[in-house]
């Protein structure tokens, strides 16, 4: 092995070894696998035995978009993704995956290879494969229902019944449904349908649906009678589901999944069209946002280690006018910097795989934390919080995950809060808990964000807009702080009242530990 390849398997391997994510190291253009840890190993695409050494296309089969990533990251030097990718097992089950691909650089800041992460995503496809064949089920459904009713038409009073059923299923679908009749009236409109298309009055017509501005997703123009009402007609049922966009009057912009259906009379002629909306906004903003917060994670880490490097070639270079001391201080600062963030990816990773927090418990005083947040914050904000309470709050808690957790809490209040205006945290004790509460005042965070609030890569609308940073993880970390510790975290959120954070702590966490 070359010795520049033993340097980077020197300064790489610890940090990879200990990941709990699937992690190999490459080197060369050829993307020689240099070390592959357990949790790669352990990957049911891989086969059994040590894969050092071997080239990783002759490693992993069916994954010609992975290669064609490794082969763009060596070549640009830049972080990429591949998501969803579908691998073959050896023993032929379904296995996907989103990989991670990034440059890695010797101490002289020169590509020498790749850092390959494979997360699992099969339950997610799965849980996507299953979410669209219930769709499908749902809209054979409706279908055989709309047929049963129209059958039985000279039958008025089954009719009748039949179509009360058939509007009370309607009015209760969380799915927007359209229906028209034979001369392209409308004939039936759904609650959701109103709500979702914007529709108003008692009878909405075909000019009502006509003005609702329909697109692409590529922004071209959709003309609803001739790319949906005429191919119901012609074609009968599709239920590819394409994704469309309607643009409101008020701005906004819903992402919809478009459907439709035919009913035929006993000749085969068309008595029906039914189109149907199925609104999935909400899964596209969450999409973006998380797209958004891996952008900027990728970016915070890699000028980070960036900063690092220039001190590192400065010294190396011996240059006069700079001071070593400082630029090693530099990069100590900007290595923790990198170490916590590391550390935050991790703890959510294993809090979100339902392995908890590991923590290393000590006595240690809550009021001491804070005031060490307090100075730590002052020096990235024009303000620092203030501190009320008591004196000393002494307990058997994890001080460092505690000081980031109270960190998480003060920072977002700094940021989020009324310019101006005082974040108080205010430490205090009963006979059983230790109560931390972070206090902000400025516009109330919404009801519907706080009930998934704490969930990874969540953010509210209002720092979005904003344009304020952050990666939507920090919240997440608390909670999975707090139960660590046998606590817990609340929320209370009003105008008159501001916004507060608290979180409650036994006195002593040792009993709340897991065994091993």
């Amino acid at each position: 092995m070359p010795d520049a390849d033993v340097d980077l398997l020197h300064r790489y391997r610890p940090a990879v070894e200990r990941s709990p994510l699937p992690t190999l190291l490459t080197v060369t253009g050829e993307h020689i696998v240099l070390y592959a840890n357990p949790a790669f190993c352990g990957l049911p695409v891989v086969p059994s035995g040590a894969p050092a050494g071997a080239r990783f296309a002759s490693l992993i089969h069916g994954a010609e978009a992975v290669e064609a990533l490794l082969d763009r990251v060596f070549r640009d030097g830049v972080t990429d993704v591949a998501a969803d990718v579908a691998f073959a097992c050896p023993e032929g089950r379904a296995f996907h995956g989103t990989a991670i691909v990034a440059p890695l650089l010797d101490d002289r800041a020169r590509l020498r290879g790749l850092l390959v992460q494979i997360l699992d995503t099969t339950e997610q496809v799965t849980a996507r494969a299953c979410e669209a064949q219930a769709a499908r089920d749902l809209q054979e459904a409706n279908e055989k229902l709309i047929v049963a009713g129209i059958r039985e038409q000279e039958l008025a009073e089954r009719a009748i019944q039949s179509a009360a059923e058939l509007r009370a299923l309607l009015d209760a679908m969380s799915q927007g449904v359209v229906v028209f009749g034979a001369s392209r009236e409308v004939v039936l409109v759904n609650p959701a349908g109103r709500e979702m298309l914007g529709l108003s009055g008692e009878s909405p017509t075909l000019d009502d649906c006509r003005r609702c501005e329909f697109r692409h997703l590529d922004g071209a123009r959709l003309d609803l009678e001739r790319e949906v009402l005429c191919r119901i007609v012609r074609d009968g049922p599709f239920v590819e589901e394409e994704e469309v966009l309607l643009h409101l009057p008020d701005g906004a912009v819903r992402h919809l999944i478009l459907s439709g259906g035919a009913v035929r009379g006993a000749r085969g002629q068309v008595t029906l069209a039914m189109a149907l909306y199925r609104d999935v906004t909400q899964v596209r903003e969450l999409e973006q946002v998380r797209e958004q917060c891996m952008s900027l994670i990728t970016h915070d880490l890699r000028s980070t280690m960036t900063a690092a490097m220039y001190a590192a070639e400065v010294i190396g270079m011996n240059r006069a006018g700079y001071d070593p001391p400082v630029l090693a201080g530099r990069i100590v600062r900007s290595l923790t910097r990198m170490d916590e963030m590391i550390r935050t990816l991790l703890d959510v990773q294993r809090i979100r795989a339902g392995h908890g927090l590991p923590v290393l418990l000590g006595a240690c005083d809550l009021v001491a934390i804070a005031r060490e947040v307090i100075d730590d914050l002052a020096s990235f904000h024009d303000q620092s919080p203030v501190l009320g309470g008591e004196a000393r709050v002494e307990g058997i808690w994890s001080a460092g995950e505690l000081r980031r957790a109270v960190w998480n809490l003060a920072s977002n209040a700094l940021k989020y809060g009324a310019t101006g205006a005082p974040v108080v945290i205010t430490v205090e004790k009963t006979s059983e808990h230790a109560v931390v509460s972070v206090h902000n005042e400025g516009p109330p965070i919404p009801a519907e964000d706080q009930a998934r609030l704490f969930a990874p890569f969540v953010r509210t609308r209002a720092p979005m807009a904003g344009g304020q940073r952050g990666w939507g993880l920090g919240l997440m970390f608390v909670r999975g702080c707090a139960e660590a510790h046998g606590g817990r975290v609340t929320l209370v959120s009003e105008a008159e009242r501001g916004t507060t954070f608290t979180l409650e702590l036994p006195l002593d966490s040792r009993p709340h530990q897991r065994p091993g």
